[in-house]
């Protein structure tokens, strides 16, 4: 019996752990870091940022740890809330899949996969209608999709039609080399939704690209 739509959030584990690891990471470093400064100045060896050190070995005032507690849990909340944006809720039903804003029928895609821990949603023209983390382990979205009856694939199925850029002289249309010269910049740059938008604006063109490390790969989009 297919089961109903599932929703792949956080376990309750898991929730626990995201919610409230860091900021109680940071009140027990609220105690560790100026015993552990006091060690290694002890040792007399070089440090990098020994300003640093020595200034956390001179904490031991009640108000002195109290204030670095709150701005060690002010920390870990901000590692919280980055986590909770970066992580993607996703909602997998028998005729509908839901990721963050984007909802896709059943019938427009054609394939899913991981691409390590980002979930890749193919629709009918190979584009990547999906790309995000999911909140749920790997296991969990394998075996939800699976179940689920969707096209799962272990991997990429078009991974074998990748090219790496620049390409030959005449290969890609210069529209869709200058997008990716683009791209490569804001890639130097760490700049991740500018990247983004540009593999976006490369779909439009008629081509995919994916990253190996620091390079780019390409591929024209395929119809199904």
């Amino acid at each position: 019996m297919v089961r109903d739509t599932t929703e792949l959030g956080f376990s309750a584990p898991d929730r626990v752990l995201v919610t409230c690891g860091p900021a109680v990471c940071g009140l027990l470093l609220t105690a560790a870091l100026p015993a552990a400064a006091r060690w290694l100045l002890d040792l007399h060896i070089g440090l990098p940022f020994g300003p640093v050190f020595r200034v956390l070995s001179r904490i031991d005032s009640p108000w002195e740890l109290a204030i670095q507690a709150a701005i060690l849990v002010v920390v870990g909340l901000c590692v919280t809330a980055s986590l909770y944006e970066h992580l993607t809720p996703v909602t997998v039903g028998p005729d509908q899949l839901r990721a963050g804003p984007v909802r896709l029928s059943r019938a427009e895609i054609a394939a899913v996969y991981l691409d390590g821990d980002t979930l890749v949603v193919l629709d009918r023209e190979s584009r990547q209608a999906v790309r995000c983390i999911p909140r749920a382990r790997r296991r969990l979205v394998a075996g939800t999709f699976h179940e689920l009856g969707y096209p799962w694939q272990d991997t990429d199925p078009f991974a074998h039609l990748y090219q790496p850029w620049p390409a030959a002289s005449g290969v890609l249309p210069d529209a869709a080399d200058a997008v990716l010269s683009a791209r490569a910049v804001a890639l130097r740059k760490k700049a991740a939704r500018e990247a983004t938008e540009l593999r976006a604006t490369l779909e439009k063109l008629g081509y995919s690209v994916r990253d190996d490390r620091d390079r780019q790969l390409w591929r024209p989009l395929v119809r199904s």
